[in-house]
């Protein structure tokens, strides 16, 4: 029994047969049907004083997540922007392309005097996530009761453990509408904060969240991520040089 399981083994690795670990993933996207890597971006904001009517705000999103699939070959946009009385929270499951396109479209936009949003801040960015949450891409105009005041929220836990329980909130809403009819999908959604109030983040923790220092806005986030990395060895600040005995051919 041995001798079977040593032979068998060694027809792999030396037929050239292995598969690396892009085999493995591209593997599954085919068995998923899955055109590339599907990513979940979350991300918060401030609505502009200048915006009049909030569905503007939807169907600016919608056409940008329009755009982007016929400019990039890839996942489409799915998701859901919620859409309160001063704030907004969107999530968007897609491609990496996609998400970095409306990063930048989102820099760009509060960029300008008479843009739609400003002050948003980049709470997760999820990479490879194994299933979408949401069907589709959809938005809502919240209203809810100003039960508290933004400057009054005093958080007794840390930034990461709202960040999560924000993000929390949100899968669980994703979970909900999964399990809603198709006929009834549409209703569910005008109802959100009637049906499921405890999955709504509270307009006073947006807040909280805006302002604070340490999460990254879109100009930020984009330096941070998309720049090269800077790094000084300990090797390059000795002089002189170090020199190597054994010459490296691996």
């Amino acid at each position: 029994m041995s001798q079977s399981r040593t032979a068998s083994v060694p027809v792999e690795l030396a037929g050239g047969g292995r598969l690396s670990l892009f085999d493995a993933i591209s593997e599954r996207n085919r068995a998923l049907n899955k055109k590339s890597l599907v990513h979940r971006l979350v991300y918060v904001g401030r609505l502009s004083e200048t915006l009049l009517d909030k569905r503007d705000l939807g169907g600016y999103c919608e056409k940008l997540c329009k755009h982007c699939q016929q400019q990039f070959s890839g996942e489409g946009a799915s998701g859901i922007l919620l859409i309160y009385s001063s704030y907004y929270v969107h999530l968007v499951e897609s491609s990496g392309e996609i998400l970095h396109a409306i990063v930048d479209d989102l820099e760009s936009s509060e960029s300008k005097k008479r843009g739609l949003t400003k002050q948003s801040k980049i709470l997760n960015l999820a990479s490879d996530i194994p299933v979408r949450l949401f069907g589709q891409w959809s938005y809502r105009v919240l209203t809810l009761p100003q039960s508290t005041r933004p400057d009054e929220y005093d958080p007794t836990e840390s930034l990461d453990q709202v960040v999560g329980q924000c993000l929390r909130q949100l899968l669980q809403v994703g979970n909900y509408l999964n399990k809603i009819p198709k006929s009834e999908f549409r209703s569910a959604m005008d109802s959100l904060p009637e049906r499921v109030p405890d999955l709504i983040i509270p307009p006073d923790i947006l807040e909280y969240l805006i302002q604070s220092s340490k999460l990254c806005s879109p100009t930020r986030y984009k330096y941070v991520y998309r720049n090269p990395c800077k790094v000084v060895l300990d090797n390059e600040l000795v002089w002189p040089l170090p020199v190597r005995l054994f010459p490296y051919t691996i």
